[in-house]
């Protein structure tokens, strides 16, 4: 069978090396991310252990997504000054709410708030109200109210955008709450679960938020070379439903595109990247098949990582080791499953 030749700047190029060079090309074009760290004001909580231990079960302390969060914003270089992380023992219902307002008050026209809560959810007794366990949350002292935190952005918070995430039962309540009256700030809010669901205790929501603005190729869905807050909502909820059997939720108000463009992306190194499968671990030895995603695909073998665990345990895999999936938004056969 011929190959078609294509003539390029007086040098014969064979097509799937021609298509190559487009791809890289077009990502050279690929938008710029629209926040920039200089006028980004972050505010992250991770609540991973609890006073009232009767109350909260605690969570396991290693290789925390939160930590790593904050770790990305200060190699993005958001000032220190613009950073606020508060966890455990520190993040008291008293200190949360103080410090929160305090780093608000500091913010100009124009500045981007970053906010993140990860931990327990719970309702009050009647069901109407919604709250994050603070670290000393208990019978006497009531955690921290979504109601609260969205009435202390619009009353303190002097920037035009706010992004709201959050890890934990009931978190959709950000959402809920941006959407009740008119605001002054624009508000997106992306939460793991709906007002009104319990969540996972796994880090899927935030490993997925970690990859969308980090630029993880899996994280582009389209493979155009950028994530949009859309782009990153819809692969979240993907995520949620396939791995965790939950709802996410997703909004936005007044001038807060979901076009914003979130990071520039990797190239895919295979079209299969991205793929949510059941692959059988331990070179197809084990008998039970764990849910993963492709993150990588080289040589003909696939790289995945399976929901729940540790990035550590992510490994290449043959493609019999994939069994074949059928979902209305990915059609595919493991047989198609090659670079």
């Amino acid at each position: 069978m011929l190959t078609a030749i294509f003539r390029l700047s007086r040098r014969w190029v064979s097509l799937p090396l021609f298509a190559s060079m487009l791809l890289a090309s077009s990502n050279l074009f690929a938008q710029e991310r629209d926040w920039q760290p200089q006028r980004t004001w972050v505010f992250i909580v991770g609540t991973l252990r609890w006073k009232h231990t009767d109350m909260f079960a605690s969570f396991p302390q290693e290789n925390r997504r939160d930590a790593q969060l904050v770790d990305f914003f200060r190699k993005q270089g958001v000032p220190a000054q613009q950073l606020m992380y508060l966890k455990d023992e520190q993040a008291t219902t008293r200190r949360v709410k103080a410090a929160f307002t305090s780093l608000l008050s500091k913010t100009s026209d124009g500045d981007l708030l970053f906010f993140y809560f990860t931990g327990h959810g719970y309702k009050s007794d009647d069901g109407h109200k919604t709250f994050f366990a603070a670290y000393d949350a208990g019978d006497d002292i009531p955690g921290w109210s979504t109601e609260s935190i969205i009435r202390d952005i619009d009353r303190y918070f002097k920037g035009s955008r706010a992004l709201l995430t959050a890890d934990s039962c009931y978190s959709g309540s950000l959402a809920a709450q941006i959407r009740k009256t008119y605001h002054r700030v624009s508000y997106a809010a992306l939460t793991s679960s709906s007002a009104n669901q319990l969540s996972t205790e796994n880090w899927t929501f935030t490993e997925m938020l970690l990859a969308g603005l980090t630029g993880r190729a899996f994280a582009d869905i389209d493979g155009d070379g950028q994530i949009t807050l859309s782009e990153l909502a819809e692969a979240v909820r993907e995520d949620m439903a396939f791995a965790e059997d939950q709802r996410s939720s997703f909004t936005f108000t007044g001038r807060f595109s979901p076009g914003t463009v979130l990071a520039r992306a990797e190239l895919k190194p295979s079209p299969q990247v991205s793929r949510r499968v059941e692959v059988r671990p331990g070179g197809g030895w084990y008998h039970e098949w764990y849910k993963a995603r492709i993150i990588d695909g080289r040589g003909g073998k696939f790289k995945v990582h399976y929901y729940g665990w540790q990035d550590s345990d992510d490994e290449w895999v043959r493609p019999n080791q994939i069994r074949n999936l059928i979902a209305p938004r990915d059609r595919w056969l493991t047989t198609t499953l090659s670079n």
